[in-house]
């Protein structure tokens, strides 16, 4: 496991740097603080200190007795949840323009926060809405994003 550590800690922090360089290509507007490499150009610098971290951590830890490394079955537990999260997100993103941001996406959140395990039903009720709302309400009248209306088309 250490030296998977050591390979995936070296990996990211090449994609963080070349990340990084490629923010530095990022259009300026002159009358803008904070332009669109603000957000990628930060993200690049996290990932690479945490690369780092991995490493370093992985480089000082004791080596341990060889164990056998786990197996990975696509009939564990965690791997069908693992699948039935994908196909959330995929059935999600096919339903965003038919059916519609403000019902697509409260019934995608529900059925996420089931798969993990929440069973609060009037929690995540409003959870689902509650963000749905607030999510629809900045980008549709504060940045002016459209987020597609499907079969609400007439009533919004």
């Amino acid at each position: 496991m250490k030296n998977a550590n050591i390979v995936c800690g070296l990996v990211g922090m090449a994609f963080s740097a070349f990340a990084f360089v490629r923010t530095l290509g990022f259009r300026q507007f002159p009358l803008v603080p904070i332009g669109p490499e603000f957000f990628p150009r930060h993200l690049a610098i996290g990932l690479f200190a945490c690369s780092a971290i991995l490493v370093i951590q992985s480089l000082l830890a004791k080596p341990k007795k060889e164990e056998k490394a786990p197996t990975l079955s696509p009939f564990d537990k965690g791997m069908r949840r693992l699948f039935a999260g994908i196909a959330i997100i995929i059935v999600y993103a096919l339903l965003w323009e038919p059916v519609g941001f403000l019902i697509a996406t409260p019934l995608a959140m529900a059925a996420m926060m089931l798969l993990l395990g929440y069973r609060r039903y009037v929690m995540i009720a409003i959870f689902s809405l509650g963000t749905t709302l607030i999510v629809f309400a900045a980008f549709s009248f504060f940045l002016n994003v459209f987020m597609p209306p499907g079969i609400l088309r007439g009533l919004l």
